[in-house]
C-alpha cells in the first residue's frame, strides 16, 4: 500500500539533489546588509529610501564614491526593479574596489513590496 517506504525508494529520496538558493534576497539577509542603493536622487526622493541604504547614483561617479565605504561592512547593490544587468556591473566596479558586495535581485520594489520592508520618506 505504501510503497514509498520500501527501502529502494527511500534511497531515491535521500539521493535528490538540494534546491538551489533563492537568487531573491530574503529579510534576514537584508537587515543584516548595508545596502548601496544606486538608484537616481529622484527615485530615492520619490519612492523612498530603505534604513540601512546609502544612495551612490550608478553614474560616472560611482566608483570614486565606493572608495570612501568601510571595507569591514557587507553590502548589498539595490536598484529599483532588479535590472539584473546594471546589478552585475555594480557589484563588479564595487569588487575591484575592495568591497564585500552583492547584487540584490528583485532591486527596491522586491524588497519593499514582497519582504515587506517599509521605506522612509524624508520630508
Amino acid at each position: 500500500m505504501f510503497d514509498f517506504f520500501k527501502k529502494k525508494n527511500r534511497t531515491q529520496v535521500k539521493n535528490m539533489v538540494n534546491p538551489k538558493k533563492d537568487p531573491f534576497p530574503d529579510y534576514d539577509e537584508i537587515k543584516n546588509l548595508t545596502i548601496i542603493d544606486i538608484r537616481d536622487p529622484e527615485d530615492v526622493e520619490y519612492y523612498g529610501k530603505l534604513e540601512n541604504s546609502i544612495n551612490i547614483p550608478f553614474d560616472e561617479y560611482f566608483a570614486s564614491k565606493l572608495l570612501m565605504l568601510d571595507k569591514n561592512k557587507k553590502y548589498g547593490i539595490m536598484d529599483l526593479r532588479g535590472i539584473v544587468s546594471e546589478l552585475e556591473e555594480a557589484e563588479r566596479i564595487a569588487k575591484e574596489r575592495g568591497l564585500d558586495a552583492k547584487a540584490l535581485r528583485g532591486g527596491f520594489f522586491y524588497i519593499t513590496e514582497v519582504l515587506n520592508i517599509k521605506p522612509i520618506k524624508e520630508k
